[in-house]
């Protein structure tokens, strides 16, 4: 029996779901650090994957590329004191350069004291100086 053309094989739906892995750590990286605070707002992450190519990636296929980033270790996530939640590099060195580079672009009125003091834990609990207990 021929197959569909809108089946997938298994190999093209492995290559998708890496390909939007990819695009997500792509985007939480491009939407944190420099003048941005060190972690992406996930809203804003989902809105610029799920907008680019008018929804080229599907909310759902982007929210278990989010799990999926999570449990491996590549992202974490947090929630500031506004109640959002954030996209974080699960990387020390990265995650400490951006970290800096926000803290010397952003005036202090407008910084996000709350995002970095978030960053900041994790770059420590990453170096194994900080204890959640």
């Amino acid at each position: 029996m021929a197959r569909s053309s809108t089946t997938q094989t298994e190999a093209e739906r492995r290559k998708r779901t890496k390909e939007v892995y990819g695009a997500l750590i792509r985007a939480v990286d491009h939407n944190s650090g420099r003048k941005q605070p060190p972690l992406a707002k996930k809203t804003s992450v989902i809105g610029t994957l799920h907008a680019a190519g008018h929804g080229r990636y599907g909310l759902e296929e982007l929210h278990k590329a989010i799990t999926a980033a999570c449990r491996n270790g590549d992202l974490f996530r947090a929630e500031d004191d506004q109640g959002d939640l954030r996209l974080g590099i699960n990387d020390a060195e990265k995650l400490d350069k951006k970290n800096r580079t926000y803290f010397s672009r952003v005036d202090e009125p407008q910084r996000r004291s709350d995002v970095v003091g978030i960053a900041n834990k994790r770059v420590q609990k990453l170096r194994g100086v900080w204890d959640d207990r």
